[in-house]
């Protein structure tokens, strides 16, 4: 059997028994391979830790079960491994931007993706770094702390704001991740760099740049192996998706994300970036 059979047959494992205790190792005495090569096997074609992918499994699930279920948010969160409707809330609300009552209400249609589509999407659909499948996902109004520059300069940019962060601690930081918020006008190229936040209530010394609640395509970039063929990437998929997804605007400028969590690990092999594109239905 090889590697991607076995990864196939791990996967399809996890999701069977998401509501059992899993841990690398078990699963990689179960699937014959010592946990060290196992769990880096795994990383580099799932391209997140198993870990993570079990996270993202269950909350996945979570989703099913709040739109086609009636089951209380604590069941749900209880079947799917926490323990308690806190954290169940705080992690749902991590990873979609809304909490598990607010999906529930706005009856979002969950995005199931198969083993077989996530051994194809990591292994098959590479285009220089960047994978053409993109995950749909959701987000609140996000408030963005830092500070704003020339887009062709943004390392000095990230310098600029990583300097003001030791002088001048963010107040009212949601997370340890960075966000970075580039826009085009008028042939203008102009980025954002900085931390989410939960409110506006910060030092004057940096700007907070709004972005409304939106549905974004999430590319996800393995850096090592370069950004040179992202745009076309992006756009090729704007053009060609069956799903009726065009590019939404933020005013009259096209803007994009980039969201780095603690997959970032600067130019070393596996370090990833997401590259989130705002989107909207094509009204018909």
């Amino acid at each position: 059997m090889n590697h991607f059979s076995k990864i196939k047959d791990a996967l399809l494992y996890i999701d069977e028994h998401l509501d059992e205790k899993i841990t690398f190792q078990s699963l990689a005495e179960r699937f014959h391979f010592s946990p060290y090569y196992f769990h880096r096997m795994f990383s580099v074609i799932v391209g997140k830790s198993i870990a993570l992918h079990i996270r993202d499994r269950r909350l996945m699930h979570a989703c099913i079960q709040l739109v086609s279920t009636d089951e209380s948010i604590l069941h749900i969160g209880m079947e799917n491994g926490y323990d308690s409707a806190q954290s169940f809330s705080r992690a749902f609300k991590s990873q979609y931007g809304i909490s598990p009552s607010e999906y529930r209400r706005q009856r979002f249609e969950p995005v199931v993706i198969t083993a077989d589509d996530l051994i194809m999407k990591f292994t098959n659909r590479l285009k220089g770094g960047i994978y053409l499948n993109p995950n749909i996902i959701q987000r609140k109004e996000m408030l963005v702390a830092g500070v704003s520059g020339d887009g062709f300069k943004t390392g000095e940019v990230w310098d600029r704001f990583e300097k003001l962060c030791e002088e001048i601690p963010v107040n009212g930081r949601i997370s340890e991740s960075g966000y970075e918020v580039r826009l085009y006008e008028d042939g203008e190229s102009t980025v954002h760099v900085g931390y989410l936040v939960s409110a506006e209530t910060v030092d004057p010394a940096y700007t907070v740049l709004r972005l409304p609640a939106s549905q974004y395509a999430s590319f996800e970039v393995y850096v090592a192996n370069g950004y040179d063929s992202e745009n076309s990437a992006m756009n090729e998929w704007l053009a060609t998706n069956t799903e009726g997804y065009s590019e939404r605007l933020l005013g009259k400028a096209h803007y994009c994300v980039e969201y780095y969590d603690e997959r970032f690990n600067g130019n070393e092999s596996g370090s990833i970036v997401e590259i989130w594109v705002p989107i909207e239905k094509t009204s018909k």
